[in-house]
């Protein structure tokens, strides 16, 4: 478990045990109490145990049992995250879906961000999207200082890196809106009280430029893009051994907002952001509330396991996948 006590991984390898190698042998063997010495520095829990197992053959010979010792050690590496979220603020999620939205992110950051059992290096960013993405203080070096602007809202890019993640210094993003959603971005942190922050001051207006809101969420923990954000907010090398990186994807409409014709629809533009994510290991979760069809299947076919996809109805139901989605997030921290 994360972040789990010495006793509490005790506990459950002893309840594993009892469940198992004592339970299937209780007839065959007699096994004394369990070892179990925990080496946080190395990563590794060495199990011993002693035991006496009846022969068969040996028997005949007078010797009865074979007493021995039974011993094993398992390495395990605990990853950080780096998660990013994309969450759909655009003018349907108005009303209880905002609000709903609001408790299923925190519920997911106070799960992640959680220091209860020590200090935690995971870390969230967050990608608000509507009608555009407000890069905020980012987005004059977002477009390579074109500036002024009458708001900090940015577009996508053309080109070959239009669906890559390079930083701007190779291709600067555009601004073609004067529709600008309030919530900008939050570049990741491990700081619980500004990811929820943020989460409680989104608001709901505009239409639905989802493929931008999953750009911006690679970027955050894209390593392409470490020199981009502040050290603290900096994506580390890829490590599959000591890094997970990952994003959520969340959106309850239609994406119905492009501005370069020659990238294609909003939602193929997603896909081709999802494919690309993907094939440098970024894990991709999706959920959506209440969606329409052409979005539940960009959210499946973004996923990056079926599993890995939630189509949620209402409100309980966003927030159980949430959950579901850090819980699944803190399992997959362990590497063995």
């Amino acid at each position: 478990e994360n972040n789990a006590s010495d006793a509490e991984l005790i506990n459950l390898a002893n309840s594993y045990f009892e469940a198992n190698l004592r339970a299937q042998n209780q007839r065959d063997g007699q096994f004394g109490d369990l070892r179990v010495t925990i080496d946080r520095e190395k990563g590794a829990v060495d199990l011993s145990v002693d035991g006496t197992l009846p022969t068969a053959i040996g028997r005949v010979f007078g010797v009865n049992g074979y007493h021995g010792t039974l011993s094993t050690r398992s390495i395990y590496v605990a990853r950080d995250i780096e998660l990013g979220m994309t969450l759909d603020v655009s003018g349907s999620m108005g009303g209880s879906r905002i609000q709903s939205l609001k408790e299923a992110a925190s519920d997911l950051a106070d799960i992640i961000l959680d220091s209860s059992r020590g200090p935690t290096k995971n870390r969230i960013g967050i990608a608000p999207y509507a009608t555009s993405v407000n890069a905020g203080a980012f987005a004059q070096a977002a477009t390579n200082n074109a500036w002024p602007w009458t708001n900090t809202c940015v577009t996508e890019r053309t080109g070959s890196n239009a669906f890559t993640n390079e930083p701007p210094s190779a291709t600067p993003f555009k601004k073609r809106t004067s529709s600008c959603p309030t919530a900008e971005i939050l570049p990741m942190t491990s700081d619980l009280s500004v990811v929820t922050s943020k989460i409680d001051s989104l608001s709901a207006n505009g239409m639905t430029a989802g493929h931008l809101g999953i750009a911006w969420a690679w970027y955050m923990v894209s390593p392409q893009w470490a020199s981009f954000w502040p050290e603290p907010s900096a994506p580390l090398p890829h490590d599959p051994m000591k890094i997970l990186k990952s994003v959520i994807i969340m959106t309850d409409g239609e994406f119905n907002t492009r501005y370069e014709s020659s990238n294609g629809s909003s939602k193929n533009q997603g896909l081709e952001l999802c494919e690309n994510m993907r094939a440098q290991g970024i894990l991709v979760f999706t959920v959506g509330l209440n969606a329409p069809s052409s979005s539940l299947d960009l959210l499946s076919r973004c996923a990056s396991a079926n599993k890995y996809y939630h189509n949620t109805q209402n409100g309980d139901e966003l927030r159980a996948a949430f959950n579901d989605i850090a819980r699944e997030l803190t399992a997959l921290r362990l590497t063995h």
